[in-house]
């Protein structure tokens, strides 16, 4: 578990978003499904909202399913991990194999990484928001995918 001060609410909030990382890494259906019904509130906000997927805390199964099926060696890795009363912030980078169609691109075996900062706020001890953003267009470099300036 990362360092974080002695404030309970601090700790609290940093351990509720530690497990919320630990599910997504473990792909564990026990954990899935404690975070979605523990650790996040029901009407949790995904910010912004992953195409294809439903608002609230029963998408982050299936969500964090969906990408483990087109990375099965998904993990994400923290570089830096700030909490601070009910917010806690994330700095990470997360590596996996593309073995599945991702942003429109088929499966190509490679070994990818993205980096991606996320900000979540708690409220009553359970994850209310979650702010992300993902360097996707670093991936889809990776990938292989090219772009045209043309229409």
């Amino acid at each position: 578990m990362p360092d974080v001060s002695n404030d309970g609410v601090t700790a609290d909030s940093a351990a509720k978003v530690h497990r919320f990382y630990e599910a997504m890494n473990s792909g564990e259906e026990r954990l899935l499904d404690e975070v979605a019904n523990e650790i996040l509130a029901p009407g949790w906000v995904n910010d912004p909202l992953p195409p294809g997927t439903s608002p609230g805390s029963q998408a982050f199964k299936p969500t964090t399913l969906w990408l483990r099926s087109v990375m099965p060696d998904f993990a994400i890795i923290h570089e830096d991990f700030v909490a601070a009363g009910d917010k806690v912030a994330v700095r990470s980078v997360s590596r996996g194999t593309h073995s599945g169609e991702l942003l429109g691109v088929p499966a190509t075996g490679r070994k990818v990484e993205y980096r991606a900062f996320d900000f979540h706020h708690l409220e009553g001890g359970r994850i209310v928001r979650t702010w992300h953003l993902e360097d996707f267009f670093g991936l889809l470099n990776q990938l292989g995918a090219t772009y045209s300036t043309q229409s």
